[in-house]
């Protein structure tokens, strides 16, 4: 499970023109779960006038907090970093692409951006019973995920799909 970074962004909204706000990594190490996340100061070349009131009332993230927040930039070097060579995992992966994708662009590296494995779809190859990582625990790793109580935010968001996989592992 090392090879994995389960990866989760907030954002402006749910607009084609939306911008990051937040993301949030997770990783199994050790039968252990690592988060990180960071907030991420709104660059210039994103347009201020896709904030929705919607989105920020379900993530709870204030403009205020954005423009206290780490630039993009930084931000963007960092999840270069992180990501390294890890496949990427979201349980919203067309979304999230997008995001990195936008992120990474302040960098000039939008373009090599990696592609996103679906959580689900991930799931059910490592975990149904015609895997060979751990058979018959499907089940197991859906129940988990599914009785998250998501607080949409990118880090804990980023850590239930890691827990779930975990738990897809038995001891």
């Amino acid at each position: 499970m090392r090879g994995y970074l389960f990866v989760d962004f907030e954002a402006s909204s749910l607009s084609s023109e939306s911008w990051p706000i937040e993301v949030g990594v997770a990783q199994i190490v050790e039968r252990r779960v690592l988060v990180e996340s960071r907030l991420i100061r709104t660059h210039e070349t994103w347009d201020p006038e896709d904030w929705h009131p919607e989105s920020a009332a379900v993530h709870g993230i204030s403009r205020a907090e954005l423009a206290a927040a780490d630039p993009a930039e930084e931000v963007a070097r960092w999840l270069v970093r992180r990501m390294g060579s890890s496949v990427l995992v979201s349980d919203a992966p067309e979304y999230d692409r997008r995001w990195l994708i936008r992120l990474l662009e302040v960098i000039g590296q939008g373009a090599s951006a990696p592609e996103i494995l679906d959580f689900d779809q991930l799931a059910w190859a490592l975990f149904s019973h015609s895997s060979d990582v751990a058979p018959g625990r499907l089940h197991v790793v859906m129940k988990r995920f599914a009785s998250r109580r998501s607080v949409h935010r990118a880090g804990p968001d980023a850590a239930d799909m890691a827990y779930a996989f975990r738990k897809g592992l038995g001891r």
